[in-house]
């Protein structure tokens, strides 16, 4: 059974999320964190996978996405100020929202893409969670996140947060669907074109985010780059690193390998990693996406 409601983040905004219900009495919870450019209801077709396999779902849509944001023209924009920390921290409020309901289940904790990149933060913030699975995920050169946090700081001076920057859309993401443009904008996405057509048809995804939205972005990439922070996760936390061979966000599987082998670096002792072959970024979108459900399933399972 799917709902919707609204829970109130700490400095008062109204956050929209999604939860899917088993019939039956749920023997854990998956809490999902979307990525850039889409929503939480994108997410209902695997949500109805796992309730079937009697698991509970619950995701939100994050500042400036989705039914959170208060209008289309708030559509990729955070906050004023500490906008990563914020949807860190939303994120947190969520958590604690989902053990209320459900205080006797383990909760795991998905992060797709750019959620991948707000589940890395969380975890070294908060110890709550009971398992974490990395989609889409990618490790980024610091020399790079560092030019981004110089650039967009300089272009704030002249310009406004909330201005959509087109810019840097163009920086960050211009070259991807370079492999795959004969198929159509966005193909880079899945190989299966349905998928493609229904991202490109919905009004809630693929809009051009703010110039603040990149500064917090770049701010974010950064702090998870850093051991010192990442020292704080907890030994025991098992992740499951998941992604496609021709994702070009984590540089054809490379960049999520490499953010595995750091967790193991850091004696991080539950790391796995799944790399599907020919598979692009959304692989919960995915021609295969059966697999992967499956999968995230079994991970699952295995630690209830």
């Amino acid at each position: 059974m799917k709902t919707t409601a609204q829970f109130k983040s700490k400095d008062g905004l109204a956050i929209n999320y999604y939860s899917w219900l088993p019939e039956e009495k749920p023997v854990a919870v998956l809490q999902i964190a979307h990525g850039m450019a889409e929503h939480a209801d994108r997410y209902d077709d695997f949500a109805q996978f796992l309730n079937e396999n009697k698991i509970a779902v619950y995701a939100n849509d994050h500042r400036g996405h989705g039914k959170t944001a208060p209008s289309k023209k708030d559509l990729g924009y955070f906050a004023k100020e500490g906008g990563w920390m914020k949807v860190v921290d939303d994120m947190r409020v969520f958590t604690e929202l989902i053990r209320t309901e459900h205080q006797d289940l383990p909760v795991f904790l998905l992060g797709h893409s750019m959620g991948s990149f707000l589940v890395r933060t969380y975890i070294t913030k908060y110890d709550d969670i009971n398992g974490v699975i990395l989609s889409g995920t990618a490790a980024n050169p610091p020399a790079v996140l560092n030019a981004g946090k110089m650039m967009t700081a300089i272009n704030l001076l002249f310009k406004k947060g909330t201005k959509a920057s087109k810019f840097f859309d163009n920086m960050s993401f211009g070259s991807f669907n370079k492999a795959f443009k004969k198929e159509g904008p966005m193909a880079w996405l899945s190989r299966d074109k349905k998928e493609v057509r229904t991202y490109n048809n919905d009004p809630y995804c693929g809009f051009i985010c703010s110039l603040k939205f990149f500064q917090d972005l770049f701010w974010g990439l950064s702090y998870i780059s850093k051991d010192k922070n990442n020292q704080h996760i907890r030994f025991t936390l098992p992740i499951y690193v998941i992604a496609g061979s021709k994702d070009p966000v984590g540089n054809n599987g490379e960049g999520p390998r490499k953010v595995a082998n750091h967790y193991r670096h850091l004696n991080l002792e539950q790391v796995e990693f799944t790399l599907y072959r020919g598979a692009r970024h959304e692989i919960l979108n995915e021609i295969n996406h059966q697999e992967v459900y499956k999968d995230i399933l079994d991970w699952i399972t295995f630690r209830i």
